[in-house]
């Protein structure tokens, strides 16, 4: 079983790109990484970014990949809005397991997690923000310093980085 160690974050720049001009969905501009200690395979809950769109208009999520990915992959992608019972922007945060039992099956006995859309089928709202959720299985020492989200806005096609990354080893807190 692993046991989650500090979220450290540091402020930067965000990144959007598409078809020469920057898109309407961003992912904030902070930087940070969290590490998950495992040995062996280790399955992780890893929701640390909000995805903003800045426009009027919906934006379509049409897939996620893991960047600069070593020993570790993408289980599963979704969306959540924030919680109604946390402050604005609540993130999930980093969970042992996927899914995160806290929100399948505590006390709205998974009402929460109902509300999930899946990469795919996702779309954002205007105005709207969402905390990206990625299940990661890791093998031994892995890491991956953040995910590209694709979309499509208004017919053309785009992606954000996210600013996030991620290790998992043997122990959190020390030397590597």
């Amino acid at each position: 079983m692993a046991v989650l160690a500090a979220v450290i974050m540091v402020t930067a720049g965000g990144c959007s790109s598409g078809s020469g001009h920057r898109g309407p969905l961003s992912a904030g501009d902070e930087a940070g990484s969290a590490c998950g200690s495992g040995d062996g395979e280790s399955v992780f809950t890893f929701g640390l970014d909000w995805l903003t769109n800045e426009s009027d208009s919906p934006v379509t999520v049409t897939g996620v990949e893991l960047i600069d990915a070593e020993n570790i992959e993408l289980v599963e992608a979704v969306f959540l809005p924030p919680p109604s019972d946390a402050p604005p922007r609540a993130l999930i945060g980093l969970v042992d397991g996927y899914p995160p039992r806290e929100y399948t099956e505590h006390s709205d006995g998974g009402a929460y997690w109902e509300l999930r859309e899946a990469v795919g089928e996702a779309t954002v709202e205007g105005r709207e923000s969402v905390n990206l959720l990625m299940g990661l299985r890791a093998d031994g020492a892995a890491s991956m310093e953040g995910a590209v989200v694709s979309y499509e806005y208004k017919g053309d096609s785009y992606h954000v980085e996210t600013m996030n990354g991620f290790r998992v080893r043997k122990q959190c807190g020390g030397d590597d």
